[in-house]
């Protein structure tokens, strides 16, 4: 937890407009209970979360930028990539979240048929009830197969049912890489991978800068000490810009994930000169 007078940020969050459980305003709040001076909140392929945090950011003292996590997919690997600084309002960009949102639906409705055919009975209803914003994703599915009995905890749900290659799963709608940075930096933004150390290679990195990647994640939950530091040398071996964030989904981490990290401000502060060349250019 932060406890310095310096600044700090959290850059990557996910409201109730995806598979998070606190509402932006309920986010921007927590950030300033921490003392961040700015946060970004990062749905899956949605940006609406924008524009109900940003109504409140004076109120609270916390800047709010924009944010999104793309879905892309490179030679078979599943890539996130995180968007920053972009006009939300950019018609490309309205474009791609309204696609994501209406396949999104269709593959929700996908896997709850298939759990059917595994005699796991599901009510659309009750899936549609959890995703506030229409936003649907996994997480939503499990919550009713905990609370319908059908598994005891939201991780055995993901274990024998909705993780990659279970027999619920279906595919979510990834565009390549290239396609994502494009589009982020046609509407003015900076694209940063997210959390790496996941299942992406150095050398994977290298070919997404190539492809005009801006940076790199740094700072994440499941980034190790060592891994912080070897992802920051990389970071500037590369000439690319850091970040970083708590990646809080707000209950299903107990909710005390938002400023856990210090992401220093600076990180931002060279995005917005770099976004900012950039729609110069």
């Amino acid at each position: 937890m932060i406890t310095s007078s310096l600044k700090y940020i959290d850059l990557h969050i996910h409201s109730t407009h995806s598979d998070g459980s606190f509402d932006p305003i309920k986010i921007v709040r927590r950030a300033a209970e921490r003392k961040l001076t700015a946060i970004a909140i990062t749905d899956h392929d949605q940006v609406s979360a924008f524009f109900e945090a940003q109504s409140v950011q004076d109120q609270y003292g916390v800047e709010v930028i924009p944010g999104i996590e793309l879905s892309t997919i490179l030679d078979g690997y599943e890539i996130h990539l995180l968007g920053y600084l972009f006009d939300p309002n950019d018609p490309e960009i309205q474009q791609y979240v309204k696609i994501q949102k209406v396949y999104r639906e269709k593959r929700a409705k996908a896997i709850v048929k298939r759990l059917a055919k595994l005699g796991i009975r599901v009510p659309f209803a009750l899936v549609k009830a959890k995703s506030l914003n229409g936003n649907y994703g996994r997480p939503h599915i499990a919550d009713v197969l905990v609370e319908e009995g059908h598994v005891f905890s939201f991780a055995e749900a993901f274990q024998k049912y909705l993780g990659d290659e279970k027999p619920a799963f279906v595919p979510k709608l990834n565009i390549h890489p290239q396609h994502a940075i494009k589009i982020v930096k046609d509407a003015g933004g900076v694209t940063c991978v997210a959390h790496p150390a996941i299942n992406i290679s150095d050398d994977l990195i290298a070919r997404l800068v190539d492809l005009g990647l801006d940076g790199i994640e740094v700072y994440h939950p499941r980034h190790t000490s060592s891994q912080v530091k070897h992802f920051s040398d990389l970071a500037q071996q590369f000439g690319v810009l850091k970040s970083g964030g708590s990646d809080c989904h707000g209950i299903y981490d107990d909710g005390g994930m938002i400023g856990r990290f210090p992401v220093p401000l600076e990180y931002l502060e060279e995005m917005k000169i770099r976004a900012k060349n950039k729609s110069c250019t």
